[in-house]
């Protein structure tokens, strides 16, 4: 029973496991086993520094997850993956134990200690990349179009509170997304702008600028939005203003409560080149760079590097040819998303694949690493390095 234990018992117990007695600390902790063990209403969790340095400063952690998904732990910024891990050794769960560290003296004493729970798992914690495709399928379901076309919308529309819910992905990692998506907040509800109607928006504001004859470099916010506020709500020029155009710190010489912007080169001439590419199944490689370069708004350059991620061009076609190919397209996770690039094209260069998986590198897994898993490398080409799969392709 509980106390009845002896120093004597103990020492012959030691004895008799053939442990030397001057090895052993002068208070010995006996363990008992308490009626009411409640491991069934406990959880044992190992986390890296970063997540108990947030528990120790009194801030949040956060699990998300639906039903069908597997649970993730989120930190204002980072994301865990959480695993359940077995181990060979039953875990014992006490309220108090004692270190050698805490002995003050070396009096011989027995301390009872009582076990409250007894687990044989754990759950590990391992920092992911964030799932957030299915931020944009929800965004999807209702793009806005206009407020003229508010009325007959159909599709639910998400808060924010609703998302951080659904999407496992910390506040930071999602509001990062959402400015990456190009979405606003309008009355309360986050929502992508259609792709039409971005396009119609960012066409009133280059006319705009052509007609006063502004520099691309320097376009005033005031005056934008009171000449094309008849003509789209002022929130959603400044949106858009902050999406393709960065806004400019103010000079010595500026009025005092002027706001200008500067176009961005490439996020302009990249959304034009979708313009093209959209409507056509394919695109006639010459014709199509002739055909961009002319779009895009006078003074503004069209490069190669501005279709990384948008759009793949054939060069084993006859004549070359380009189609439309976005990232978003492509599957989240690692192996389907290598399955269905290869399944897509058989053989594909560094510099052809990069923008395709460049999301899906980490600071334990490069991009090197990447293609070693699921590629099989050989000379092509001019010694050019390809990579096709190891795996059959599904």
């Amino acid at each position: 029973m509980a106390g009845n234990r002896t120093l004597e018992q103990v020492h012959t117990i030691a004895e008799l496991a053939k442990l030397d007695l001057s090895d052993l600390s002068p208070k010995c902790q006996c363990l008992y086993f308490g009626s009411d063990l409640n491991a069934a209403d406990m959880v044992l969790m190992e986390v890296e520094h970063s997540v108990l340095k947030s528990l120790e400063e009194g801030k949040s952690i956060i699990i998300r997850g639906e039903k069908s998904d597997s649970a993730v732990l989120c930190l204002d910024d980072k994301t865990y993956d959480i695993k359940e891990a077995e181990t060979s050794n039953t875990l014992l769960m006490l309220p108090d134990c004692s270190t050698p560290e805490s002995f003050e003296d070396g009096k011989k004493q027995i301390i009872n200690r009582y076990v409250t729970g007894v687990a044989k798992s754990y759950y590990e914690v391992k920092k992911m990349i964030p799932r957030l495709r299915k931020l944009r399928t929800l965004l999807e379901e209702c793009p806005y179009n206009g407020e003229m076309y508010e009325e007959d919308a159909e599709g639910n529309r998400y808060t924010m509170d609703h998302i951080l819910d659904t999407v496992q992905a910390s506040e930071t990692e999602t509001r990062e997304e959402l400015r990456k998506l190009r979405a606003c907040c309008i009355n309360g509800f986050w929502r992508m702008l259609h792709f039409d109607y971005e396009c119609q928006v960012l066409s009133h504001i280059l006319s705009l600028i052509e007609e006063n004859s502004w520099t691309f470099h320097k376009i005033p916010l005031r005056e934008t939005l009171n000449t094309l506020e008849n003509l789209e709500p002022r929130a959603i020029l400044e949106h858009c203003l902050d999406c393709f155009a960065d806004r400019l710190e103010r000079r010595e010489d500026d009025e005092e409560d002027e706001v200008f912007y500067c176009l961005n080169e490439d996020t302009v001439c990249q959304l034009f080149a979708e313009m093209l590419l959209r409507p056509a199944e394919k695109f006639n490689f010459a014709e199509f760079l002739l055909s961009w370069q002319q779009s895009v708004p006078e003074g503004m350059t069209t490069g190669m590097h501005q279709l990384q991620g948008v759009a793949l061009i054939d060069k084993s076609s006859k004549p070359e040819v380009i189609f439309h190919f976005p990232l978003s397209s492509t599957p989240e996770h690692e192996a389907d998303r290598f399955n269905f690039l290869f399944k897509t094209r058989e053989r594909w260069t560094q510099e052809e694949i990069h923008p395709y998986i460049g999301d899906l590198v980490t600071e334990k897994l490069s991009e090197g690493a990447l293609l070693m898993k699921y590629c099989r490398a050989s000379a092509g080409v001019n010694g050019i390095t390809v990579y096709n799969s190891k795996r059959p392709i599904k």
